[in-house]
């Protein structure tokens, strides 16, 4: 029985050993498997009266990050629903990037179907009114589809004395429509042409509108953020425990 005495009182000065010791394998074991802080810790100058300090800590923050708005303004500027998504308005985010996607596949739209009319225009009055193709400009087309033959409309510039519009080279800028038939079929697929361009220039104000929008709303986006993040409320918990006294410190602020 005596024995038991001494080995049990052996193993209470060797535990007292390792509690003020201070030897670097034991603060490396606490510190690595309890996630514990010794930031004051020294293995060969430690006071008696000096206590090993861990803590275990843990925080959490449900308050939100603030939100620049004039990053917000200039992200929505360059892209629709990107400020909106850094300020956390996803769905409005969705809606003008969704938009933003529309616009241009419309304005593509516009543009392939007023290049596509703007052949078909081209190959008729070829076809029709044996026109060169070669060279000629957008008001070229136009005076082919106002007259039946470059001959007409020379007289008229003669007439109207305005001989800078006046086709000097018949030959070059020749025409002359097989029937007002044909050249009323070729003005309408001239003008349906220029109706595509002249709505894919609305689309690209659209697609402007849509980015200055998207910027004003990313800036009220950022500013409700704002607004949210100040009523939030954060709370913070710690947990140490020394090896006299247990610690524990927790928080709780509101914003309100």
């Amino acid at each position: 029985m005596k024995y038991y005495i001494i080995l049990f009182a052996l193993f209470i000065v060797h535990s007292m050993g390792f509690a003020f010791d201070g030897t670097d394998h034991d603060a490396f074991f606490l510190q690595n498997s309890l996630g514990l802080n010794t930031s004051s810790y020294s293995a060969q100058n430690v006071e008696k009266s000096e206590k090993l300090q861990m803590s275990f800590a843990q925080s959490g923050d449900i308050s939100m990050p603030h939100k620049n708005k004039g990053k917000a303004f200039i992200l929505s500027l360059i892209l629709p629903g990107l400020g909106e998504h850094y300020a956390g308005s996803y769905h409005k985010a969705h809606f003008f990037m969704a938009s933003e996607v529309t616009l241009w596949l419309t304005y593509a739209g516009f543009i392939s179907y007023r290049e596509w009319r703007k052949q078909d225009y081209k190959t008729f009055a070829a076809t029709y009114a044996g026109v060169d193709l070669h060279g000629k400009s957008d008001s070229y087309f136009i005076d082919v589809g106002n007259y039946n033959s470059i001959y007409e409309y020379n007289a008229a510039k003669l007439r109207d004395r305005n001989l800078n519009k006046y086709y000097r080279d018949v030959d070059t800028f020749y025409w002359q429509w097989e029937s007002k038939i044909r050249r009323d079929k070729f003005d309408q697929l001239r003008i349906s042409s220029d109706l595509a361009h002249n709505r894919s220039m609305f689309v690209i104000g659209a697609i402007l509108a849509n980015h200055v929008f998207s910027a004003i709303d990313a800036v009220w986006s950022a500013h409700r953020f704002e607004k949210a993040r100040e009523a939030s409320l954060n709370w913070d918990v710690k947990f140490g425990d020394g090896l006299i006294q247990p610690n524990v410190n927790v928080s709780l602020t509101a914003k309100f």
